[in-house]
């Protein structure tokens, strides 16, 4: 992160320059700045009237938890950058908050949605926020690159690494501690009871924002349409984002118990997730949703292993083929394919493991799941 002052005031709206907050950086005081805005101020083309950068880790007050101290105001900032990674870390803030300390979040903009309706989070701060607001705060728990800038051995569930970062000895916690559910309003609570009413519901993902870590879109497309040909009585909404090709979901698959659906907010998603029979995911939101809610999930897995990510999700039938690949996991988590991938005579524009993945298989994981019910 980065402490940036400036000679002149800025201007942001009606721009290109655009935090989704600030419409106004002030002269002269001193902001902060998650890395990605200040990597996205130095790729805009004109000049910045910048008078000082500095990194901010050096003044931030770590918080190490020790049972005997006093409690007082500490400020989260998760900036992995992923829905997932917001979600895995509710429950730092739900054990911090039992354990007497004042719990704020700092978030980037459009993020601050994961934050809505905790009742032991005291405030949000948005990005970019005047310097002097983190000096409100006793402790700064700062966890941009938790885990996923991580890709060697010894990887650690996010939330338990989160703790051991805080002091707090992760076995001590109680695995259902280690997962924290949505709260909705009534509006969302009743919004989805009304949509799709009377329907059995499953969630799909085609895609994650990664292509390493999705399946490519003719081979997702034909899981999805096993998935509604083998349960006919369940209506599939196949959810994607603006970060996924129109590949995945822009023509219909020719079957009536399916969807594809993008939803502007995301917590009305959640609140319908909350009915799903059964979901379907890759590595990415929908597997943390769906595990938080208690919902049965298949995972489509690939660079990253399900012991590290869905470690406290009790429902999910995880299918990784790590025979197909000897560096599998590999936690590659960059948007450019692993170099570090075995040479093949025709090099994979896709992930090996995930490209072995059957819809017969992913079919015969959420019957197993519906089962089990």
């Amino acid at each position: 992160m980065h402490v940036i002052s400036f000679v002149e005031h800025i201007w942001v709206e009606n721009s290109h320059m655009h935090f989704g907050s600030s419409q106004v950086l002030e002269g002269g005081k001193a902001y902060l700045f998650a890395d990605k805005q200040f990597d996205k101020m130095k790729a805009w083309d004109f000049s910045i009237p910048y008078e000082k950068v500095s990194k901010a880790e050096p003044m931030f007050t770590p918080l190490y938890f020790k049972p005997n101290d006093p409690k007082k105001r500490v400020i989260i900032y998760n900036g992995v950058g992923g829905m997932g990674d917001q979600i895995m870390t509710w429950p730092l803030s739900k054990i911090l908050a039992d354990r007497g300390y004042e719990v704020h979040i700092l978030s980037e903009p459009h993020l601050t949605m994961f934050w809505h309706g905790f009742p032991w989070i005291k405030s949000i701060v948005t990005l970019p926020c005047y310097w002097s607001t983190m000096e409100q705060f006793d402790y700064h728990v700062n966890l941009e690159y938790i885990s996923n800038g991580y890709a060697h051995g010894g990887q650690m569930q996010p939330i338990d690494l989160m703790l051991r970062t805080c002091g707090i000895d992760p076995t001590s916690i109680p695995d259902e501690e280690k997962r924290v559910a949505p709260q909705f309003s009534r509006m969302e609570t009743d919004i989805a009871k009304t949509l799709y009413a009377d329907r059995r519901l499953g969630f799909y993902q085609p895609a994650c924002s990664q292509q390493v870590r999705s399946l490519p879109p003719e081979q997702s497309r034909a899981v999805l349409k096993a998935l509604a040909e083998a349960f006919p009585d369940i209506y599939w909404i196949g959810v994607y984002g603006p970060l996924e090709s129109s590949g995945y979901w822009m023509e219909p698959l020719g079957v009536d118990n399916v969807e594809f659906r993008s939803f502007e907010r995301p917590r009305l998603m959640w609140s319908l997730i909350n009915r799903a029979e059964i979901c379907v995911a890759p590595d990415s939101m929908l597997v943390h949703v769906a595990g938080v809610l208690g919902k049965p999930c298949v995972g489509l897995w690939g660079p990253y292993g399900p012991g590290t990510r869905v470690k406290y999700y009790p429902n999910h039938y995880p299918i990784h083929h790590t025979t197909e690949c000897s560096f599998s996991p590999c936690h590659w988590n960059a948007v450019q394919f692993p170099h570090i991938c075995p040479p093949l005579a025709q090099q994979h524009q896709r992930c090996s493991v995930m490209l072995k993945i059957t819809p017969e298989e992913v079919v015969e994981g959420a019957r197993k799941l519906m089962e089990k019910k």
